[in-house]
C-alpha cells in the first residue's frame, strides 16, 4: 500500500533542494511513471520555491547577518554564491536561464534564485529565466533517464 501517491512524491522530490528536478525525474521515471507526467510535475515542483526565493532570500541573509546569528551559515553562502556569481555577471538574464538549463549537481532553481536575488535580478525576468531554464532541463534529464532507465 503507497502512503504518498508516486507523482505527489515527483514533485516533492522536484521542490527539494539539492535533489530538484535532476533526482526527481530518474525517480519518477524509474517508478514507472508517465515520462511527460514527471517531467511536467518534476518542473513544477522545482520552479514553485523559486519566486519566494528571488524575493526573500537576500532580505533574510542579510537579517541573519546583522543579528550574527549563523554567522558560518552566512559565510558560506556567501562564499558559494561568489562563486557561481562570475557566470552571471556579464549575461544576466540569459546566463540565469543557461545556468539552470544545465542539469548539474548545484546549478539548479535554488541556486539561480539565490543568485538572481542577490544580483538584484527583477522577478518576472529572473522568474521567466529560471522557469526556461527548467524546462530545458527537465527536458534534458528526461530524455536521459528514458533512455538508461
Amino acid at each position: 500500500m503507497n502512503i504518498i501517491n508516486p507523482y505527489l512524491t515527483v514533485f516533492l522530490l522536484a521542490a527539494t533542494p539539492i535533489i530538484e528536478l535532476r533526482g526527481a525525474i530518474p525517480a519518477g521515471v524509474a517508478l514507472g511513471l508517465d515520462p511527460w507526467t514527471v517531467y511536467l510535475l518534476a518542473v513544477a515542483g522545482s520552479s514553485l520555491p523559486a519566486p519566494f526565493l528571488i524575493l526573500f532570500f537576500r532580505k533574510i541573509l542579510d537579517f541573519l547577518e546583522y543579528k550574527g546569528w549563523f554567522k558560518g551559515l552566512t559565510d558560506f553562502l556567501h562564499n558559494h554564491v561568489q562563486k557561481k556569481a562570475h557566470k552571471l555577471k556579464k549575461a544576466s538574464v540569459l546566463g540565469l536561464f543557461l545556468f539552470v538549463a544545465i542539469p548539474l549537481p548545484s546549478t539548479g532553481a535554488y541556486t539561480g534564485s539565490v543568485l538572481a536575488s542577490v544580483f538584484d535580478i527583477r522577478l518576472k525576468y529572473s522568474f521567466t529565466a529560471i522557469l526556461a531554464g527548467n524546462f530545458a532541463a527537465g527536458f534534458i534529464m528526461m530524455m536521459i533517464s528514458h533512455i538508461i532507465l
